[in-house]
């Protein structure tokens, strides 16, 4: 893909090819989540157990505990994963809706 392609992505698309690349190749085993990966996941996952909601504030600290050495972990693909889940979060929400709810599974 070109970074003119890329570029003109919106950022719920770029989030929703991000999450199936990453899991089409967790699920063929050409990608596995390192210990840091792992961490920061379940940390995410338990900011979250309150209410459900992948937030903004939630997805920035989270890449801030990470910091520079996730980006080089399993290739910075988590990193990117959740820096565009970042920018969705960040977005105004279309029709009232929680900004998460523009990315489709």
């Amino acid at each position: 893909m070109s970074l003119d392609t890329a570029l003109s992505r919106t950022s719920a698309e770029r989030l929703t090819a991000s999450t199936a690349a990453l899991a089409a190749d967790l699920d063929g085993g050409r990608w596995v989540p390192g210990p840091l990966e792992r961490t920061l996941a379940s940390r995410l996952l338990l900011a979250c157990a309150g209410d459900g909601q992948l937030t903004a504030v939630r997805l920035r600290d989270t890449l801030w505990e990470g910091s520079v050495a996730l980006t080089y972990a399993g290739g910075g693909r988590l990193a990117r994963l959740l820096a565009h889940a970042h920018e969705v979060a960040e977005e105004p929400a279309r029709g009232g809706g929680a900004p998460m709810t523009l990315v489709k599974g």
